[in-house]
């Protein structure tokens, strides 16, 4: 992801960790971070007028971030035989 130039640097690479994160252990503790890093940017940009996109941006990244988490945890229910295709 170092070589990608993000738009909103303040939380975008905590989000992208993690909606990219496929392990599990990791998964919950990098969610976490990206929504108070989100939560964080979007309570500042409140005070102002500028960056309006930023702040629809932020709001968009903190409604996907839980619904990652949900997915995770309806995949990992599964089992992992389940997940294999089969041929």
């Amino acid at each position: 992801m170092s070589d990608v130039r993000l738009k909103y640097p303040l939380w975008q690479n905590h989000y992208l960790q993690a909606m990219a994160e496929t392990h599990p252990e990791l998964l919950k503790s990098k969610i976490s971070a990206a929504e108070q890093v989100v939560s964080l940017r979007l309570r500042q940009l409140a005070s102002t007028a500028d960056d309006y996109e930023e702040q629809i941006a932020g709001s968009r990244a903190r409604r996907e971030a839980p619904r990652r988490r949900s997915m995770e945890s309806l995949l990992s229910g599964l089992g992992k035989e389940q997940l294999r295709p089969t041929l």
